[in-house]
């Protein structure tokens, strides 16, 4: 961990990151107070809210493919580029009180992200050695959820006694500084074939080209399909959330509850950095989702005070160790050429995921309750962990036994 914090690339990637993404919370925060402001229809809201990672989805192949092309460090300056102009959009709406313009804001943000996520996942294994990948996205997981927990405390203190335009503009300056922390970073970076073909980008290519790199990386796929219960507990997050507070007839346990998960998180990073290290095994990736069924399971308990905590101070540990290393595996078994491409479309399917569960978490507190819904999510995440779990062990055993005919 030392080793990365001399790295001069490595600060200045995560100095403005961790600037950024606390500008970025705050910025969500007044996305929310100005909608509450000009749009009673709380399904148009979440249009709106939706509309830049719509947007996102269909620019994700393309994304990818002028990332796995162009310098990374460009790619970072004119996402920033866009971020600052976009904030101009979103003062027009204050001062109008215009949706309008705030939807040409969330186009833009949400542009600028499907570009400058996946190029930052990309950056990372450029700044840093193979063997400080794991430290460094345990950095990266840190920051940003500290980022989050610091962003919406201040974004919400700030509502008390700013308006929303000095809100904003303090986003505004965030993302200035994220620029001209890129301007200093130095990386070399080989030179790209130009594709004289020209293929037509969209989903269906961008698959066709990735499948054959990685159907064979089997920590891959299994990796990616680990991430999917934590995903199903992630998506109805806050929902979750609003739900204990009023089944406790407590507010003041959301609060508690987001500061828990987030400070396990941490926690959780420094576990993955100490003991995961070394070529991270199949058999750990699958104890730590395990436990994140469990803490699913445990919110039948969630009606009791200290019960509740403890269930997201569980699943605060169990995301913290495996995100992080998920990362780093897909960093260093992916090809560095195709890391664009793969996680471009890797977030896009991310976010039709997160959108997909998070309706389905709604839909089922509306109608089945929450007790059940908990229940169902976790016996579904035990029961789609272990089918892994058999298939992986069932298919590495047949691959030793046909290894072992081959030496006789």
């Amino acid at each position: 961990m030392e080793k990365v914090w001399r790295n001069r690339n490595f600060i200045l990637l995560m100095f403005g990151l961790a600037v950024s993404s606390t500008g970025l919370w705050v910025g969500i925060i007044g996305n929310l107070e100005f909608l509450q402001k000009n749009v009673e229809s709380s399904f148009l809201q979440a249009l709106i809210i939706l509309a830049g990672f719509l947007v996102g989805i269909f620019l994700a192949p393309m994304a990818g493919r002028v990332i796995d092309r162009s310098n990374k460090r460009n790619i970072l300056i004119y996402a920033g580029i866009a971020r600052c102009v976009a904030i101009l959009f979103m003062y027009l709406a204050i001062a109008t009180n215009s949706v309008w313009w705030m939807l040409i804001y969330t186009f833009i943000i949400g542009i600028s992200g499907t570009f400058s996520n996946p190029a930052m996942q990309t950056m990372i294994p450029l700044v840093v050695s193979k063997g400080q990948l794991l430290a460094a996205n345990s950095v990266h997981v840190n920051i940003f959820t500290g980022a989050r927990i610091v962003g919406t405390a201040l974004g919400g203190v700030m509502l008390v006694g700013m308006s929303l335009f000095s809100l904003y503009t303090v986003t505004l300056v965030s993302y200035v500084i994220l620029l001209v922390a890129t301007f200093f970073i130095r990386v070399d970076e080989k030179e790209k074939r130009v594709d004289q073909q020209k293929k037509k980008e969209n989903f269906i290519t961008t698959i066709q080209e990735l499948y054959p790199v990685i159907r064979k990386k089997s920590m891959v796929i299994n990796s990616i399909l680990l991430l999917i219960p934590a995903f199903l507990f992630i998506a109805g997050f806050n929902l979750i959330v609003i739900e204990i507070s009023e089944i406790q007839n407590t507010p003041g346990i959301k609060g508690i509850l987001y500061t828990t998960e987030g400070l396990c998180v941490f926690i959780g990073t420094f576990i993955a950095n100490r003991f995961f290290k070394e070529n991270p095994k199949f058999i750990y990736l699958s104890i730590i989702t395990f436990v994140i069924a469990a803490a699913q399971l445990s919110l039948v308990f969630a009606d009791h005070f200290i019960p509740s905590i403890l269930t997201f101070a569980l699943f605060g540990l169990a995301a913290g160790t495996l995100f992080p290393v998920a990362t780093t595996i897909f960093q260093t078994d992916v090809p560095s050429d195709f890391h664009g491409r793969f996680f471009s479309i890797k977030g896009m399917v991310d976010n039709i995921i997160f959108q997909a569960l998070m309706l389905l978490t709604g839909f089922l507190l509306d109608t089945v309750g929450f007790n059940i819904m908990v229940i169902s999510f976790g016996i579904s995440s035990f029961l789609f962990v272990s089918m892994i779990f058999l298939r992986n062990t069932w298919t590495g055993g047949r691959m030793k036994e046909k290894s072992v005919m081959i030496t006789k």
